[in-house]
């Protein structure tokens, strides 16, 4: 056992974890966390109430409900009302006081988006508004009434524990006031921040007895102030929404003596596979590694807080606690001897006060570091198929107090757990031959992405989260880029437990003291996340020029407080000061050329093109603007068809050995960004549109980069590849088969212009069953041709398209036919679902949401492809509420909360979220109500308690109405966290409009 005595270099990172999905999962159902990581938001070890009469000591609380909100400085602001020029709210505003009446206040719950209710104005945003979305961007008040829990074991809340509300990320410029008083300011817009409760807030509640002492938290939110941003823009060039987007926690603690909620533990590993001069494990010792189980270290590191008088350390001790697996079942492997604090601290005197870095935060209490290794003999990997992970506990106990054979006698008393999961996996990136992981060849294929989403804007719930990881794997991704900020960390969460990997994204770049705070925040808060594998700095021009000054200080952080992942820039250039400050050369969409130059020029550094591949497309159009060149910037509509733009940008980079991997722009659509000047509302980079419809264009990276070839060349399954697909054959047809005189540009003609997309190497079409050809089809890594391009006549009826083997045999295909007249209505679900990975039930935590999908069909159940039906929702029955609705349609101003949308090419999109907690312990929800006591929403719900099923119905006009049973579920197996680890490996399809023919199965 070592132990080290620190004066670490602080940090305002504070640790924030999911409640719902996040915390819950594998454990027990929505209980109160007893244990919380200390700088990784995974889900933690749950400890039930029902298993105590005692509350545990540190808890976590969910604090995302009975909210008051308004959009507007002093008063309401019009919905058509320009971005406001003045946005001080001043240091006493009457909104902050503990009286105000916020009753005409709209009542909203968290994560939510404050500006997505806006519906795009042209008149309020004629430059575009929020990164060009035509979202008008207002300032925003959150209020919310609470009280403190009471203390079962003593009558004053505040004596023996301390309490702090922790905000997981607010956009953008952030100000705190607790009963009246200006508390807490937070300018970025993407990392964590804590508010600890002090006695002289608190003693400004209403209320003289401190148990029922009623107290106002009042929030102001700028979402325009930030570096690089405008009045208009805000701090992005894309729409980056605004408010409290995601969750808010109160957090108690053991006042004298708990884990750090900043450093916190930090568990890392090293295998016999790691190639370093430092490993100290040899692979010789067992046998070859059999890329399941190997020989591994496991360093676990915490930074305990002492806020206390000396005296009393005596009866304090710790102990670090290993688990295989995440249960509270999981086989308990390895422990550390039990260690006495007291000891370790009058070792050394001296300890420091740790000093915040900016905004006054206050001196925190003394710390110590203590660390204990174990060697794990069989320790299993975590991998892409299997992404294996071990529990990792300290526990803090008093009562360690002297026996009278000199030794300790522990009859101890836990005081603080802080519990973490880690994944044991090396990681080698090599200059000539790419990225290892875990010593097997893994070419990195991944998209970048920005959070926002259809109706939510920004605030993503946990399961939206999932299905986009889900649609991601669909079709053959097996990495994310988080551009161009910190993550969600449930998201992360997620990934840790599908097996996908993660480059994690800082915001703003440059050598500036507040950029580097940043930074280390990220660091701190997403270390122990095994899907994490590289920190990426900065992206584009803010890497360029004077910004690239500050490569050493943002270096130093990533070595000081991890030092196990290697560091990226996604850069234009090479060869200078942050391009060999790096670890690894990141490109934003650079040609193969440009490539081939950085690596004559710098043979033993790794090269990854980080972004890359902007082949704008719309879902449905079979008519407009071709995307052949990179990011083109077209005032027509995109065509469905990008092939030829992706065979060649994709390529670019996936096809180079020494290429360590490629991230596409993007994986969704996203509000803001439009490829051309406008009223249009979101970009068209997304291989699926802003409602997650898949477009034609994820068919492509399906046949190319999950089905393109066999898994490997002895015909096993790849380690890059997310799910075995057994050598699995599918065909696409891009367009519809309607008359060309649907199209102003093709009125009148004879023919129309066909592409398929497939992985066999031949497709031939049918036009009503008469044969138009056979084409061949190529790998990308191989020739251009990853498509067929035919010249039809034009005849009404069926277009078949049938994949071939080599030998002309047939093994899939896939038919389109000429619509007929709509003839239904039909409600389907594409989240929760088996088919995209996202469960089979929504889980009843008061925040779950479901995906529908409305479809207009013709007699045969086809999608009407011209079909703009104006669907309506309501909720029949059952413990749910419309959110919103969307089409997908980057040219749609339809409002984003209404329960009618009209459908784009025959789709409309419906969110709807749960409004029962029959899910919740009923000691967390009496606890949660007692806190929410002064605000009404959790009462005011009458479906509260209500375990059945959502029913809902759509309508609309001259076709016969709609209804959808959602199922709900109060089983934990059914929590987001639950379906993604019982998903790794397995797979998930997005379309499945491909037949195959014989098994399908064909090899080249």
């Amino acid at each position: 056992m070592k132990m080290i005595i620190a004066n670490r270099f602080s940090s305002l990172l504070y640790l924030l974890w999911i409640y719902n999905s996040s915390c819950s999962t594998i454990f027990l159902m929505y209980g109160v966390c007893a244990a919380q990581s200390d700088t990784s938001s995974v889900s933690r070890n749950m400890v039930g109430l029902s298993n105590s009469n005692a509350l545990p000591s540190r808890l976590v609380i969910p604090f995302d409900f009975g909210w008051k909100h308004r959009t507007g400085l002093k008063d309401w602001a019009p919905s058509n009302d320009r971005p406001p020029k003045e946005t001080d709210p001043g240091i006493h505003p009457p909104e902050a006081q503990p009286y105000f009446d916020d009753s005409e206040w709209w009542t909203v719950q968290l994560p939510h988006d404050g500006l997505i209710r806006n519906t795009p104005s042209k008149e309020a945003c004629p430059d575009g508004c929020s990164g060009r979305s035509y979202i008008p961007r207002h300032v925003l008040w959150y209020r919310k009434q609470f009280q403190l829990p009471t203390d079962h074991d003593d009558n004053n809340v505040i004596m023996n524990h301390q309490y702090v509300l922790e905000f997981q990320g607010s956009f953008r410029n952030t100000t705190v006031w607790i009963n009246g008083k200006l508390v807490k300011n937070h300018i970025c817009g993407y990392t964590p921040f804590r508010v600890p409760l002090t006695p002289s807030m608190l003693e400004l509640g209403q209320g003289k007895n401190t148990n029922n002492t009623t107290h106002a938290i009042a929030v102001f939110v700028d979402p325009d102030n930030g570096d690089d941003g405008g009045p208009s823009r805000g701090s992005g060039w894309w729409y980056e929404g605004g408010g409290l987007y995601r969750h808010v926690h109160l957090i108690r603690l053991h006042k004298q003596v708990h884990v750090s909620l900043t450093e916190g533990l930090f568990v890392k590993s090293t295998t016999c596979m790691t190639h370093s001069e430092h490993n100290r494990l040899s692979c010789e010792k067992v046998g070859e590694t059999n890329n399941v189980t190997t020989r591994a270290i496991l360093d676990m590191e915490a930074t305990i807080e002492i806020d206390g008088e000396e005296n009393v350390l005596q009866n304090y001790c710790f102990q670090f606690l290993v688990h295989d697996g995440e249960g509270h079942d999981a086989e308990l492997v390895a422990t550390s001897p039990l260690q006495f604090i007291d000891i370790i601290f009058n070792a050394d005197s001296e300890f420091k006060l740790r000093r915040g870095l900016r905004n006054g935060e206050p001196a925190v209490p003394k710390t110590i570091t203590v660390s204990h290794s174990i060697v794990l003999e069989n320790a299993k990997l975590w991998t892409s198929r299997s992404p294996h992970l071990y529990r990792v506990d300290i526990a803090v106990y008093q009562n360690c107090n002297p026996g009278e054979d000199e030794r300790r006698q522990f009859n101890k008393q836990e005081v603080d757990r802080v519990t973490t999961y880690h994944g044991i996996r090396s990681l080698r990136f090599d200059a000539n031959h790419g990225f290892f992981f875990n010593e097997q060849p893994f070419k990195l294929r991944g998209f970048c992405d920005h959070d926002t989403f259809a109706v939510v804007g920004m605030a993503l719930p946990d399961r939206i989260n999932l299905f986009r990881a889900q649609a991601s794997r669909s079709i053959g991704a097996n990495a994310r880029r988080t551009s161009h900020n910190p993550p969600d960390p449930a998201l992360l969460d997620m990934y840790d437990r599908l097996g996908m990997v993660v480059m994690d994204e800082n915001r703003l770049f440059a050598n500036n003291p507040d950029y580097v705070q940043n930074m280390q925040d990220l660091v701190l808060r997403d270390r122990n996340h095994p899907s994490v594998i590289i920190w990426s700095f900065c992206n584009e021009n803010g890497c360029e020029g004077d910004h690239e000054a500050g490569g050493p200080a943002f270096q130093n952080v990533t070595d000081t407080f991890d030092g196990t992942r290697p560091t990226l820039a996604n850069m234009f250039s090479f060869n200078d000061l942050l391009s060999n400050t790096v670890t690894i050369q990141g490109f934003s969409h650079q040609s193969r050329e440009k490539l081939d130059e950085c690596h004559a020029t710098l043979p033993r550094k790794p090269i990854l093109m980080s972004e890359c591949c902007s082949c704008n497309t719309m879902r449905g159009e079979d008519e407009g603007c071709e995307t052949i060149k990179d990011n083109p910037h077209y005032t027509c509509d995109q065509k469905a068809f990008n092939g030829r733009c992706l065979e060649n940008l994709v390529n670019a980079s996936d096809g180079a050995e020494y290429s360590s991997g490629t991230f596409v722009w993007t994986l969704f659509d996203y509000y803001g960004e439009p490829p051309s000047a406008g009223l249009t509302v979101s970009s068209s980079y997304g291989q699926y549109d802003l409602c997650g419809f898949p477009k034609a264009a994820a068919s492509w990276f399906r046949t190319q980069w999950l089905l393109e070839d066999p898994d490997d060349e002895s015909g096993r399954n790849r380690a890059d590849k997310p799910f075995p697909v057994d050598n699995l054959n599918e065909v696409y047809i891009v367009e519809s088969w309607e008359s060309p005189d649907n199209w102003n540009v093709t009125k009148g003609n004879k023919t129309r212009t066909i592409h398929a997309y497939s992985n066999a190497p031949n497709v031939e079409i049918f036009l009503n069953d008469e044969s138009q050809g056979v084409q061949e089809v190529s790998r990308m890594t191989s020739n251009p041709g990853t498509y067929t391009e035919f010249e039809i006549p034009w005849h009404a009826g069926s277009l078949k398209a049938v994949a071939r083997s080599k030998n002309g045999t047939a093994v899939a295909q896939t038919s389109k036919f000429t619509n007929g007249k709509p003839g239904a209505l039909l409600l389907s679900l594409d989240c929760p679902s088996l088919s995209t990975g996202t469960g089979e039930a929504l889980f009843l935590d008061g925040q779950d949401v479901a995906l529908v999908r409305a479809t207009i069909v013709d007699a045969v159940g086809q999608t009407v492809h011209i079909s703009t039906h104006n669907i309506t929702f309501q909720i029949l029955s059952g413990p749910g509420r419309i959110v919103g609705t969307a089409n997908g349609d980057s040219k749609s101003y339809q409002p984003h909360t209404s329960s009618w949308q009209m459908a784009y090419h025959g789709l409309v999109r419906a969110v709807v979220q749960v409004t029962s907690m029959a899910s919740v312990q009923s000691k967390l929800l009496d606890l949660m109500t007692s806190i929410d006591r002064p605000s009404t929403e959790l009462s005011e719900y009458p479906s509260m308690y209500d375990s059945g099923d959502i029913i809902l119905e759509a309508t609309t006009p001259g076709l016969p109405k709609a209804v959808l049973r959602i199922p709900t579920s109060t089983d934990p197996k059914d929590t987001v966290l639950s379906v993604a680890a019982a998903g790794a490996g397995l797979p998930v399809d997005f379309f499945q409009q491909s037949v195959m023919i014989d098994g399908g199965k064909s090899k080249w």
